[in-house]
């Protein structure tokens, strides 16, 4: 992502989040995997592996990881604010 865009709010996106540990062939090992998929099961965004929970209240979270380029396998660091839905204040 260039550098400009680093300080200004992304896009936002839709879909059902989970944050499990799963077998990557990418790190030769388990690891944290964050994603968001549609209702079709396809990713919405690229998922983040080895992934951190920085922070969860009141109905909003905060997970980093890093992004695989499917194609050229290089790994960016990247960082996702996450409304949950159906939270009740």
């Amino acid at each position: 992502m260039p550098r400009y865009r680093l300080g200004s709010p992304q896009s936002e996106y839709r879909g059902l989040f989970t944050f499990e540990d799963v077998p990557s062939s990418e790190f030769k090992r388990t690891v944290a995997t964050a994603r968001l998929q549609a209702p079709s099961g396809e990713d919405v965004l690229p998922p983040l592996y080895d992934a951190k929970l920085l922070w969860c209240k009141d109905g909003e979270a905060r997970v980093s990881g890093l992004e695989v380029d499917n194609i050229t396998r290089r790994r960016t660091a990247q960082c996702w604010n996450v409304r949950l839905g159906g939270f009740a204040e």
